[in-house]
């Protein structure tokens, strides 16, 4: 696995780059492994005349200034020392795609990997928030010591891959999961749920839209929600996400199976959210909603504008 970090040049010019000014990854053995190997390259800017306030800021910015090395031959180099390697990750998202734009500015070939992970969204989650933690929070939040300089790309790759031991494989599967799925890591601690008891019902779309089976409460605050569409991860199984107005999201869960005289009953549950329960759930949401009876969904107007227009035009 290679992490990779990058420091560059915005201009205000009329070229559209993001002027890489040093490449810095780092080898791991494996997610939360040895640092086996590093890479590091200054690259001299010659495409945009002047420096942002970013780059100049950059602690070892007089390094890429003074480099003879430009950015084909720092890419040659780079791409040697991957080597066969095929997993990439960065802090952010950003890095590989200013890597691309910079191949595609010199007519270069880019890296090709087989897998991209933005490993702040997995530490995002690992935390249980929605928003991006910054490299030296995220450093500061795990206690590991600040002994490097930051924005140095090499040193923050390297605080990067120590920070994949917070991280874990269950976290990086769900990154593949839909944002509804994702924001449910979020949800806060809350005190064990006695099951619910459903039924009997007469069908299973009676049960599927019972009082018993929709009433839910904020498992915090005790707020009544009621569940408005169910998702389907197995016909015996049903999901729901609930929010209350103080405490976020939840999720809920439905068992249901047949009794003797073609009756359902089952059981309600607001269990503790886990990785293995939130892929059930991004199973589930693939294939849509299956919306409560009495339920519409909003449609948009048509033609709004034209009917805006009509009516000014009349009280005019």
């Amino acid at each position: 696995m290679i992490i990779m970090d990058l420091e560059w040049n915005r201009s205000y010019d009329k070229i559209p780059l993001e002027e890489i000014l040093q490449i810095g990854a780092v080898r791991l053995e494996r997610m939360g492994g040895p640092i086996v190997d590093t890479f590091s390259v200054f690259i001299r800017p010659c495409v945009h005349k002047k420096l942002n306030r970013t780059a100049k800021a950059l602690p070892e910015l007089q390094r890429a200034l003074n480099s003879k090395v430009r950015f084909p031959a720092a890419l040659q180099a780079f791409s040697d020392w991957c080597g066969e390697e095929t997993v990439f990750a960065d802090w952010g998202g950003d890095d590989f795609e200013v890597l691309r734009q910079n191949c595609a500015y010199w007519k270069l070939s880019a890296p090709k990997p087989v897998q991209l992970i933005d490993l702040q969204a997995a530490f995002s989650l690992r935390v249980g928030t929605s928003q991006g933690v910054a490299l030296y929070r995220a450093v500061e939040y795990c206690g590991i010591p600040a002994s490097f300089t930051f924005h140095n790309a090499l040193n923050d790759a390297m605080y990067t891959a120590l920070l994949t031991a917070w991280v874990g494989p269950n976290t990086l599967s769900l990154l593949t999961l839909p944002k509804e799925v994702r924001r449910l890591a979020d949800s806060p601690e809350f005190p064990p749920q006695p099951r619910r008891r459903v039924g009997p019902y007469p069908s299973l779309m009676a049960a599927l839209n019972g009082r018993s089976s929709r009433r839910l409460a904020c498992p915090l605050c005790g707020e009544p929600i009621w569940v408005r569409h169910w998702y389907t991860a197995a016909p015996d199984r049903y999901y729901a996400d609930f929010r209350c107005r103080a405490h976020g999201s939840f999720l809920c869960r439905l068992t249901l199976s047949p009794m003797e005289g073609g009756q359902w009953q089952g059981r309600l549950a607001v269990p503790e959210v886990t990785p293995a329960l939130l892929e059930d759930f991004g199973g589930a949401i693939h294939a849509g909603p299956l919306d409560c009876k009495g339920i519409r969904r909003k449609k948009r107007p048509r033609n709004s504008s034209k009917r805006r227009a009509t009516a000014d035009h009349s009280v005019s």
